[in-house]
């Protein structure tokens, strides 16, 4: 619950750290090495038994994003404001309103980073990375236990919220990550990377839905033929 989640490139759009997660996408970059899974033991195992079963039974998410990364070095952070939709089996898509106005689809294992002002669309085959991590939120929390050893849960009733702390099985970029469940609807409100470079990548999300109607045309990939289309692999 970035993030990826990675799939698209930072200054243009949301660096699937992510996305996701929601989020967690696009900061894996795995190796293959898989350690046996860790963290179902006593109320922790019952607490993400309850996060995993809840994901499963998700057919589709639409939330308001804010997206915040720290890069080491640099004297000014990047942010990032706008929209994201999940719809089974395997639609996601970013509607970027601030500082950029665009659009970004991820489907079919390709990546398309649609630019509506110049006409634009470049597209990224990220169906090529090792260590078949899904590009797909609800399987990912869905089966947290398969990716990551749950290095610690805290429940916060002055918050309201589960904080769930995560590493990676495999060696990727994300060193740890931090994702914060509300306690009684168990949707994310927040998702925190941090990778073995130093960089930060914060999301936090409201009026997070599940299950509603979401338009097909969010996910449209058939364009117009004034459109330039620019495959990168």
């Amino acid at each position: 619950m970035k993030k990826k989640l990675l799939l698209p490139r930072k200054r243009e759009s949301i660096s699937t750290k992510l996305p996701v997660l929601l989020f967690i996408l696009s900061v894996f970059f795995l190796t293959g090495f898989i350690p046996k899974s860790y963290g179902k033991s006593g109320n922790t195992g019952n607490i993400i038994g309850k996060i995993e079963a809840k994901y499963k039974t998700v057919r589709s998410i639409s939330a308001y994003f804010y997206q915040k990364e720290i890069i080491p070095g640099y004297s000014q952070n990047m942010a990032f404001k706008g929209y994201f939709y999940y719809k089974y089996p395997d639609n996601m898509a970013w509607v970027y309103t601030y500082p950029i106005h665009k659009r970004q689809v991820l489907k079919r294992n390709n990546l398309y980073i649609v630019d509506s002002s110049i006409k634009k669309v470049t597209v990224i085959n990220v169906g090529k990375e090792k260590g078949e991590f899904p590009p797909n939120i609800v399987a990912v929390i869905g089966s947290l236990t398969k990716y990551f050893r749950v290095e610690s849960v805290k429940k916060d009733a002055g918050k309201g919220i589960i904080d769930v702390k995560l590493k990676p099985l495999s060696l990727q970029r994300a060193k740890e990550i931090y994702i914060d469940f509300a306690i009684n609807s168990l949707k994310i409100t927040s998702l925190k990377i941090l990778t073995y470079q130093g960089q930060s990548v914060i999301f936090h999300y409201s009026n997070v839905r599940f299950n509603r109607h979401i338009n097909n045309d969010i996910f449209s990939v058939n364009f117009p033929s004034s459109y330039t289309i620019i495959k990168e692999n």
